[in-house]
């Protein structure tokens, strides 16, 4: 074992000696860190006061484990603990945090940092700890005569100590009375803690004197040290003083969730940073600091200007990101990283160089040739980078321990160095390289050297092999660089093709669609690629970035162009502009460029194209309930004959479900989502995996499957929140579970507005959905009125598009409304138009609900009988469909409408639809039949009398109680349990009254 006794100078290695601490490869011991769980966050019993300067006011991270261990370590009694980890990995943080704590207030703690340095200062930390001994009033004769020797090196204790002994004078004889002396003072202490940091830089003296220490360690004494331990390399070895125990503790990295709670912790209360974005400015942190506390402290202290509350000029949370990835290296971080280069020889400082420049893991062959360093001072320098924790070992590997301590480093070289390293760092990747050439890694080295061009070449190729192998994020965002970079108008036009192509398969952000208008808007693109360029934008905007009417007007624009130059994308244009939309153009415009397209059909012989178009003529067919569709859909059941060919043929497919699935058709929608998974099983299309996602969402919320549909629909609203039409849709399920499933009514219309506000190019499901349900709520609170101003807007919208397929979840409620405000005529005229537009549709959902709207009408004309037999056929065609939800309604309505013709003798019809709501998980529909069962003073629970529940609440007041825990108003618990806000109002003065509360805060469930 390799072995760095005391005596030994620092640096040295050697094998003889015995003592406390050597060198030798890290092993755990039992009970190390690593095998235990890191991930609590937050104070702990001892924590600092928020306004501590050892907590910053933002807690302890992290460190759970590390912190009970090093407690019991010190309850242990006598006994040494090594507490290493990389540097700024918070191992003094973590010993601050124990010691700060009341168990430990009345113990003497001394401190002492080892400094380091070509000439360090003898038992300088040793000295300056004992320098902090409080004053204790007595003489000084009272101490042995021994102690009196620590008062010749720490003269702020020579007053205080005995005459030291007369042979002191001699240094040797000092040096070895000096550990006894030492170890009878500290002994006299009682219960004491030495901590000395930084041990791996203390001087020779330093370490012979703990050597002898912990011969003979004193009664009392808790021996800390802390040790900068960078992977791969010889740590501190711990060996059990004679008398006592030993403990090794390390403190490892943040995990990417502490990182989040840190700055969670850091941004509390700062109007600049929205809750639901705190994730993103949580994984910039953690990827720029690699997860070690000190650099994610500096770079939010860097920051902190806009992350204070005083700052109000409304940039918000993408301002901190933008301010955290643009503010450079933390003066704090920078600092800390040239003191640790300080040590360095000029070879090492040349690796280092070398490593800035390369920026990514390199073996120690490509960093010497890099620096012209010969090999065998290569070695030695390598190896000093690693020990000061300049650089990190990763297998045969070196790399920074983080973006910004490289960040730090390329800003000590010099401009011109930087062009030459990076041109020799180039030739060297060409060169040397065992895999596939870094085409990336020398696009930004050829830039650096001020080879541009060449450095576009690469970027772009790059893009071009992601694209083909299907990876169309990585092409996106390689795509939008090279026309940001490229200085040649004729270069970004070109570019501006492909990333116009790939980016409506990808995650396309503003800063797409901004690179792509720019070279538009600028560059003065010939015919035929503008009109490229503008029809694949026209596919961004309608799916992902702008909206309905940004798209077609950008389609319409392109189709010109393309006619007189490229009859093949000219029909693809075509396509595409016949895709409808309840916020596009009337559904006869999108059929006129549809026939038009059938015209073109002929001339297209790209793969790519035929697959485009033929995605778009069976999505636009389907969305209309054309019953041609289905024949339309087996085109894209043959080979795609390319990866990009592949991958519209998935777009068709997900299309295709999303479509069925709102016309009535679950069963082949499901269909189609399978045949869409397995076309995008060897590709990578974020835009068409949320498709998916979002598609199995509309599926499970239509065919009554909710079990974890909230969390699923926030979970994917969540991770698309890039995407507006993915981010609408799961936002819209997500507020239909909330209010049919959790009962929570105001956060069901927050998420109903958001979806519809968020929406752009919806074909027929998120606006009418939307409506539909917040109007529910309205009707249910007898706000009629109100009911009809949500819907009005869909509805002209329907009136203006004849998209009246897509009327099936509105139109019911909107005859409802309409009636109960005595707008009867307006909602006849509207089923007239639903019934003449549905006509030759394909679309069993719409005639479904046309019945339903048919039996609303027969019952406001007084033909009540009329009405029940309709809402039973209704009832039987959406349990066809597998639609439980709506069948229910159906069957609530066919209720409502007995109850009204035979009173109590018919309640039996809406205690089963009760019975089918609760089987759902409906608690907000089971609310509303009962509270319809009240009104007709129909009881359910018991015949005669009421139940007594004593000082119990009944559970109408648990589930009242429930929500005042969550903070809810009476009026936001009236709306969610469908009662009056007097009744909730009653019930929380009986539940306060049960529970002994002076006031609703002090309510508590049960």
């Amino acid at each position: 074992m390799e072995r760095r006794p005391f005596d030994v100078p620092h640096g040295d290695v050697r094998s003889e000696g015995a003592g406390l601490v050597g060198r030798h490869e890290e092993a755990a011991p039992h009970g190390d860190a690593r095998s235990q769980g890191t991930g609590f966050v937050g104070r702990y019993e001892e924590a600092a006061s928020p306004g501590d300067a050892r907590s910053g006011g933002t807690g302890f991270v992290g460190r759970y484990e590390e912190a009970r261990r090093l407690r019991a370590a010190l309850r242990a009694g006598r006994g040494v603990v090594v507490v290493r980890g990389e540097a700024g990995a918070g191992t003094s943080r973590l010993v601050d945090e124990v010691l700060g704590g009341a168990e430990f207030a009345e113990w003497t703690q001394l401190r002492g940092r080892c400094t380091g340095g070509a000439d360090p200062l003898p038992l300088d930390a040793v000295t300056s700890a004992l320098a902090q001994l409080p004053h204790r009033p007595g003489p000084a004769d009272r101490m042995p005569p021994v102690t009196g020797v620590v008062g010749l090196v720490v003269p702020e204790l020579a007053d205080r100590l005995p005459e030291p002994p007369a042979s002191a004078s001699d240094p040797e004889v000092r040096r070895g009375l000096l550990p006894r002396a030492v170890g009878t003072l500290l002994a006299s202490l009682g219960d004491t803690v030495l901590v000395l940091e930084e041990i791996h830089l203390a001087d020779p003296e330093t370490l012979r004197l703990l050597d002898r220490m912990t011969e003979a360690l004193p009664a009392g004494l808790r021996l800390v040290v802390t040790e900068d331990a960078a992977p791969g390399l010889p740590v501190l070895a711990v060996r059990t003083p004679a008398a006592g125990h030993c403990e090794e503790i390390r403190v490892r990295p943040w995990a990417p969730e502490e990182t989040e709670q840190f700055v969670r912790l850091r941004a509390a209360g700062s109007p600049r940073v929205r809750p639901e974005e705190l994730p993103e400015l949580a994984a910039l942190v953690h990827e720029l600091s690699g997860g070690l506390p000190g650099a994610a402290g500096a770079l939010l202290d860097d920051a902190g200007e806009l992350l204070s509350a005083d700052r109000e000029d409304g940039t918000g949370e993408r301002a901190v990101l933008a301010a955290v990835r643009e503010a450079g290296v933390p003066s704090r971080v920078a600092r800390e990283f040239a003191r640790r280069c300080t040590p360095l020889t000029e070879e090492a400082r040349r690796i280092v160089e070398a490593a800035a420049v390369l920026d990514r893991p390199a073996p120690v062959s490509v960093l010497a040739e890099v620096a012209e360093c010969p090999p065998g001072p290569a070695e030695a320098a390598v190896d000093a980078c690693v020990r000061w924790s300049v650089l990190r070992a990763e297998g045969a590997s070196l790399s920074f321990r983080h973006p910004l301590d490289r960040q730090a480093a390329l800003a000590r070289v010099p401009g011109p160095r930087v062009a030459r390293l990076s041109l020799r760092a180039a030739r060297v990747l060409h060169r040397v390289g065992d895999g596939p050439v870094p085409l990336i890694d020398l696009a930004r080295l050829y830039t650096a050297a001020g080879q541009v061009r060449e450095g576009l070449r690469c970027l772009v190729v790059a893009a071009d092999r992601a694209a083909a192998t299907g990876d169309y994020a990585t092409a996106t965002r390689l795509y939008t660089r090279a026309v940001a970079e490229d200085p040649r108008a004729e270069g970004r036009v070109r570019t501006a093709a492909k990333l116009a192509r790939t980016a409506q398969l990808a995650r396309a952000g503003e800063q797409v669609v901004a690179a792509v208008r720019t070279v538009l808007d600028e560059d003065d693109p010939p015919p035929h690629l503008r009109g490229e360029i503008r029809l694949h934008l026209s596919v961004v905007l309608r799916n992902q970035t702008g909206g309905a009417l940004d798209s077609l007007e950008e389609v319409a624009r392109a189709i010109p162009d393309l006619e007189a130059s490229d009859p093949q994308t000219a029909a693809r244009a075509m396509a595409v502009a016949a895709i409808p939309s309840i916020q596009g153009w009337p559904v006869a415009r999108h059929r006129h460029w549809l026939d038009r397209a059938e015209t073109l059909t002929e001339q297209v012989t790209d793969p790519v194209a035929r697959a485009a178009i033929a995605a778009n003529r069976a999505t636009a067919l389907m969305l209309v309930g054309d019953p041609g569709a289905w024949q339309a859909a087996e085109a894209l059941r043959g080979p795609a004959e390319s990866a990009m060919a592949a991958a519209h043929h998935a777009r068709g497919w997900t299309n295709l479900a999303h479509a069925a699935s709102a016309l009535g058709h679950g069963g082949r929608a499901r269909d189609f989502l399978d045949r869409a998974v397995a076309g995008l099983a060897d590709s990578s299309s974020p835009y068409l995996e949320g498709l998916v996602e979002t598609a199995r969402l509309v599926l499970a919320w239509h065919g009554g499957h909710w079990d974890g549909l909230h969390a699923a629909a926030d979970l994917t609203t969540r991770r698309y929140q890039e995407i507006p039409d993915l981010t609408a849709e799961a936002m819209l399920v997500r507020g239909l579970a909330s209010l049919h499933v959790l009962g929570d009514v105001p956060r069901a219309r927050h998420d109903l507005a958001e979806a519809a506000r968020t929406a752009c190019y919806d074909t027929g499901f998120i606006l009418t959905s939307s409506a539909a349900a917040t109007a529910r709520v309205h009707l249910e609170a007898g706000r009629h009125e109100q009911a009809c101003e949500v819907v009005d807007d869909v509805l002209r919208r329907l009136e203006r598009t004849g998209g009246w397929v897509w009327a099936s979840e509105v139109l019911p409620v909107a005859v409802e409304a309409l009636r109960g405000s005595g707008r009867t005529a307006r909602a006849r005229r509207l089923v007239a138009d639903f019934a003449a537009g549905i006509a030759d549709a394909d679309a069993p959902a719409a005639r479904a609900a046309l019945t339903v709207c048919g039996a609303l009408l027969a019952e406001a004309a007084g033909r009540p009988d009329e009405a029940v037999a309709l809402l039973t056929d209704a009832e039987e065609r959406w349990r066809l469909l597998d639609r439980p939800l709506d069948a229910a309604r159906a069957a609530e309505a066919r209720g409502r409408c007995l109850l009204d013709l035979h009173g109590e003798a018919a309640a039996q019809g809406i205690q089963d639809v009760v019975e089918v709501y609760r089987h759902l998980g409906a608690r907000w529909d089971v609310a509303r039949c009962q509270r319809l069962l009240r009104r007709h003073a129909i009881i359910t629970t018991h015949r005669r009398g009421r139940l007594g529940y004593g000082d119990r609440l009944s559970p109408r007041e648990e589930e009242v109680a429930r929500l005042v825990v969550q903070g809810r108003a009476n009026r936001d618990i009236a709306e969610s349990l469908v009662l009056s806000t007097r009744t909730v109002e009653h019930h929380v003065a009986r539940i306060m009254r049960k529970q002994h509360a002076a006031s609703r805060g002090d309510i508590s469930l049960p």
